[in-house]
């Protein structure tokens, strides 16, 4: 009898999993806090802390929940990092030009659209795919970055008023940085769900040809993906920029695959066709847990570039797993 009762849980937690791919990583969110409120109690239980946290989600937040989407069409953008700095010293310079801030971010928006044309334009005529695409746009950028730098740090050498809408600080570690992530979580989260674009990703993701032959315009829906996700690099690069004043030539390494590996452990799917925005933004709240916690107890931070490893690896798998339960929702 408890043996029918447990495979019953057992058959009731695949179920819920199946429907709620998320859950995964609510879970895994609450586990990593569990984790380090018992290792530094005094430290986590801090509002500045929790500040910290979140200011640390907000930057990889922004990337990741466009790099969520994008994955849901089966698209890679593995550009975002060298365009994020790119686009960061495009607003410093702008700025230092003696312009606006307001059109100093414009200007880094508009490369960040450019390069994610560019993208869009590459992946879907030659039919290579995206991974590799940008994966040369990577290279590419980053080689442009140090070209035009020197391979040293822009710094900010006025601070208008204006400027305040990207680095006000709230309080508590808190910034408007933390605000600006909500606003885009909501707002991809509705033209995910709420919006023929998101249905639209969904199909593709799941099989193109099938899409196409629904009068879907694949092409023009993967390139307005890609420049959606390079604006978003480029943003986050504008608010890293006006917190900092400055920007090193190597900001950004790595942080493409910080937001693959937040999407997949919020429950993005690898081929796409599944997840969703808040997968983004609930895989980078574990990192951004993490990557404080470590600093809590006072532990190495090469710490973090092994949980990354582990935990995409980890996520893969038991991504794999969900999604292989038969009682999964369409």
């Amino acid at each position: 009898m408890s043996t029918t009762v447990a495979n019953r849980r057992i058959s009731q937690t695949k179920r819920i999993l199946g429907r709620n791919p998320e859950l995964a990583a609510v879970i895994t969110v609450a586990a990593v806090t569990a984790l380090f409120f018992i290792l530094a109690p005094g430290t986590m239980s801090r509002l500045g802390v929790w500040g910290d946290i979140f200011r640390q989600t907000a930057v990889i937040g922004i990337v990741a929940i466009l790099v969520s989407m994008l994955m849901i069409a089966g698209d890679f953008d593995m550009t975002v990092g060298a365009n994020y700095a790119f686009s960061a010293m495009i607003f410093v310079w702008v700025i230092n030009a003696g312009f606006d801030p307001i059109l100093a971010a414009l200007a880094a928006l508009a490369f960040g659209l450019m390069v994610g044309l560019i993208n869009g334009v590459l992946v879907t005529y030659t039919g290579i795919h995206s991974f590799i695409i940008t994966l040369g746009g990577l290279f590419a950028l980053r080689g442009s970055v140090l070209l035009v730098s020197g391979g040293t740090y822009v710094t900010l050498n006025r601070e208008p008023a204006s400027l305040a809408i990207f680095n006000t600080e709230l309080g508590a570690q808190f910034s408007i940085a933390v605000v600006w992530m909500f606003v885009v979580l909501a707002l991809i989260g509705y033209l995910t769900h709420r919006h023929p674009f998101g249905n639209h990703l969904y199909a593709i993701g799941n099989d193109r040809d099938t899409a196409r032959g629904r009068g879907i315009r694949v092409t023009r829906t993967r390139i307005i993906g890609f420049m959606m996700t390079a604006a978003a690099a480029s943003f986050a690069g504008i608010l890293v920029a006006a917190r900092f004043g400055s920007v090193q030539a190597s900001l950004g390494e790595g942080m493409e695959l910080v937001a693959i590996a937040s999407a997949v452990l919020g429950g993005c799917a690898l081929f796409g066709g599944e997840g969703s925005p808040l997968a983004g933004f609930l895989g980078a709240l574990t990192f951004g847990v993490f990557q404080v916690g470590l600093t809590a107890i006072g532990a190495e931070t090469a710490w973090f570039r092994f949980f990354v490893g582990v935990i995409l690896i980890v996520a893969v798998i038991i991504n794999r797993q969900i999604r292989g339960f038969p009682i999964q929702a369409n």
